[in-house]
């Protein structure tokens, strides 16, 4: 299951996992030799995930555990009241978080969708038929981690303090059908809470105490943005202009450090022990507050930092700052696009994990909510989560600070980094690595669907879901080809490819493959003799095709295979030398590139 020859071909869903646990209590024989198990797992079944459907199956479980409690009291008449006991606690805690969660609105979305995108063609049968339940509403002396322990919230979240954020049901009744069907309120102007005081962040992105009264959060008129562009402050996520596209030999100093490491995919874990790791960021210090302790030393990280995880916005702060830090010492820090930040782009979250999803809710959505004084601008987005949404899309939350100053490609002395490859014709069709990254900017930038419907004003359910497939086409249909878009959708684009990464740890198989990259190279100028990407996740970090395609994704994630975090590291050797290029790895050792070379039998002989 975790081979890395197999990881990037799984694509078992949330819901997949769900419904294996499901089948397992269907069983009595399951029921009689795991009886103290039961009740987590069916908490497992009841997590906010899965559609409301799976949870009214989950009380036909509890059903058949009655019944095998009563069998179990007939037969052992000594274990019958402990058995009863615990068999009528079990269901009614399990009624509790039904209609508990089904009676709220916050998240009363197609959550269904947040694996399929809109482009489905279950898009509209999902939408009229599941959604969401939000958690159970969480006081602030609630113990999360006690819920945790049972797996009903995402992973992470005790840290995320859900406790003093919950997700209670936005208040108002409901005054159209459309309201009642996507869950949000029909009160423009206030928000229901179950708290008296809570913490939100002003416009400039300080914390700001709000009174409620009566259990209604009353925000100041002059506080009231005027869309959702402005309602929530992205400074945290504000990466500076980046390196020029193309640094020549002569651009570097002789003995310069270039350091480059792959996907991180949501752990924040990871993402440390790599910066660690590449001695650019201070051991000592945190991810909530990093320190770059780099010099002008040139990290390129390879992209995909979305999905799979659940601290993918965590990630994406910490890059941004020690990118920030870079800059004012004289360094860098460049964050490349990978396949995963394109599909979030344009709407598609099927790789998603609940806890990330959770994650963009608390850190994004519901201080939009706060702030707007309203969740109507949840509707245009169908469902199909709504806050990563408005996060990622094309002149988004994230687009302009962050998103624009990312990168396809870059040259940096004699080494070229992508996140799957590069070959001759993509250089030419895109105008070299610096076409690329133009067009990706001048896309990402703007909001190819028109304004925004921050009102919610539709009238009938077709309307909300015509209006967000639309909004997911109108990105689709734009996206540059160097993306995946266009003739280039899939597998031949520069962050999908894996022609020069598959197998894993092995020699690529195709016949032309060296060919390939030596002409791609030698497209990007005599200087560059190496390509650095991620992508297809390694054992380890290693060199295939003759030296010249270094393979960096080592699978760190916990969300891929928990493989140990090494980092390539390029001594630059000037004008007049070779550059020195070792591996980092976590115990403090620097191996040389001749370790890690891999080669076919033809080429070994």
């Amino acid at each position: 299951y975790f081979a890395p020859s197999r990881v990037y071909k799984r694509k078992q869903s949330v819901l997949d996992g769900k419904q294996k646990v499901f089948s397992l209590l269907r069983h009595s024989h399951f029921l009689a030799t795991h009886h103290n198990n039961v009740f987590s797992l069916v908490l497992y079944l009841f997590h906010p995930s899965l559609p409301l459907s799976l949870h009214i199956r989950s009380l036909f479980v509890m059903r058949r555990y009655l019944l095998w409690c009563k069998g179990q009291q007939n037969h052992h008449p000594s274990n019958a009241k402990t058995t009863v006991t615990a068999a009528t606690s079990t269901i009614i805690l399990t009624m509790i978080l039904l209609l508990s969660s089904a009676t709220s609105s916050t998240e009363a979305l197609v959550g269904t969708l947040c694996r399929k995108g809109v482009q489905s063609r279950a898009f509209t049968r999902y939408a009229r038929s599941s959604f969401v339940p939000s958690p159970p509403s969480l006081s602030t002396g609630t113990n999360v981690n006690s819920l945790n322990r049972f797996n009903y919230l995402p992973y992470g979240s005790s840290q995320r303090k859900l406790a003093t954020r919950c997700f209670g049901g936005l208040g108002g009744h409901y005054l159209s059908k459309v309201d009642k069907h996507f869950g949000v309120s029909s009160q423009k102007e206030v928000i229901s809470t179950n708290y008296s005081t809570r913490t939100g962040i002003n416009a400039q992105g300080e914390a700001d105490e709000i009174e409620t009264y009566k259990g209604q959060q009353q925000i100041p008129e002059e506080k009231k943005p005027l869309s959702l562009s402005t309602a929530l402050s992205i400074e945290e996520y504000k990466l500076p202009e980046p390196i020029n596209d193309v640094l020549s030999i002569e651009d570097l100093r002789k003995g310069q450090r270039i350091v480059s490491f792959g996907d991180v995919h949501g752990d924040i874990d990871a993402l440390v022990n790599f910066l660690v790791t590449a001695k650019i960021m201070d051991k000592d210090s945190t991810a909530c507050n990093p320190i770059w302790c780099g010099g002008d030393t040139i990290c390129v990280q390879t992209g995909d930092i979305l999905d799979r995880g659940d601290d993918e916005l965590a990630c994406l702060r910490l890059l941004a700052s020690l990118s920030r830090q870079a800059a004012e010492k004289g360094g860098s820090l460049t964050i490349l696009y990978g396949n995963h930040e394109a599909i979030n782009c344009i709407g598609l979250f099927q790789y998603a994990n609940p806890g990330g999803n959770v994650e963009f809710e608390v850190d994004i959505g519901k201080p939009i909510d706060d702030r707007m004084g309203s969740n109507r601008w949840r509707l245009q987005f169908a469902g199909n989560q709504p806050s990563r949404w408005a996060a990622m899309e094309p002149g988004g939350l994230l687009a302009s600070a962050m998103l624009a100053n990312m990168k396809v490609a870059v040259v940096v002395g004699r080494t070229v980094f992508v996140h799957a490859g590069l070959t001759s014709g993509h250089i030419r069709k895109y105008g070299g690595v610096v076409g690329m990254n133009r067009e990706v900017k001048e896309w990402i930038t703007k909001a190819h669907h028109g304004d925004n419907n921050d009102e919610g004003n539709y009238e009938t359910v077709d309307d909300v879901l015509r209006a967000a497939q639309i909004r997911s086409k109108a990105a689709s249909v734009t996206m540059p080809e160097c993306l995946g878009g266009g003739s280039d959708a899939g597998a031949s684009s520069p962050v999908w490819m894996r022609d020069y990464s598959n197998p894993n740890d092995g020699e690529p198989k195709g016949p032309y493959v060296q060919t390939m990259i030596d002409e791609a190279l030698k497209e990007l100028g005599g200087d560059v003799q190496r390509m650095v990407m991620g992508h297809t996740p390694q054992f380890r970090i290693n060199a295939a095709l003759k030296g010249k395609a270094w393979r960096v994704d080592v699978g760190a994630s916990k969300g891929v295979m928990s493989g140990t975090p090494e980092v390539l590291e390029i001594i630059h050797g000037g004008e007049d030398e070779d550059d020195v290029v070792k591996i980092l790895t976590m115990s403090g050792e620097a191996i040389c590139s001749s370790e890690r070379q891999v080669m076919s039998v033809a080429n070994l002989l």
